[in-house]
């Protein structure tokens, strides 16, 4: 049964959550990566869902909105980041955001106001698990940590190397037990990355 709603999800383009990860009880970070607005919907299922108690986001914040090319588009932008600020604050989770190449910091700064805003990258612990937050993939690889978040491309895969995590989220939107310390990948939905406006090709 949980197969087929799994692929009629993923013939309508919708996201799947399995009803064992959103019936477990550990304690859960998760991590997204360059969401377009289209997301923002399934985005806010994903958490009322999943219930995490941290959310790290690596930056692009608005990815259809490609500021760093179009910069005036930023009230457009800032829209978008008001929007998501709200969804992700009020979640009761502790948001760590890392600033991609198309997010405007004073624009996260003045709508994120309870969140941890990271510039280039950083290594944070977190129940007692460490973790390296950079939207590129370069500020990971100067300086890996147990549990590594990311963004921006697809030139560093998903996987694990000498014992290290490597985790993509273009790629896949993952949930680390924190608890267990095992990291479960969700597809996005199949329409998200049309809206990157083909990110997985041009690595913008």
């Amino acid at each position: 049964m949980f197969n087929i709603k799994k692929s009629l999800c993923n013939a309508t383009g919708k996201l799947y959550i399995s009803p064992k990860l959103s019936g477990s009880a550990e304690k859960k970070l998760l991590h997204i990566s360059d969401t377009p607005l289209c997301f923002y919907f399934d985005l806010k299922r994903l958490i009322c869902r999943l219930k995490p108690e941290y959310i790290v986001h690596t930056g692009d914040m608005v990815d259809d909105i490609k500021l760093a090319v179009y910069p005036a588009l930023i009230c457009e932008h800032e829209k978008g980041i008001k929007r998501l600020a709200g969804m992700l604050e009020s979640s009761g989770a502790e948001i760590f955001l890392a600033l991609g190449n198309h997010d405007d910091f004073d624009i996260v700064n003045r709508y994120f106001k309870k969140s941890r805003i990271i510039i280039g990258a950083e290594t944070i612990n977190i129940e007692k698990r460490s973790f390296r937050i950079s939207h590129l993939p370069g500020g990971i690889l100067d300086n890996p940590a147990q549990y590594n978040l990311f963004g921006h491309d697809l030139t560093l895969k998903d996987g694990c190397i000498d014992n290290k995590r490597y985790c993509n989220g273009i790629a896949y939107i993952n949930i680390i037990g924190l608890e267990t310390g095992e990291c479960t990948s969700l597809c996005y939905p199949s329409r998200i990355d049309d809206s990157r406006l083909g990110r997985r090709k041009s690595g913008l």
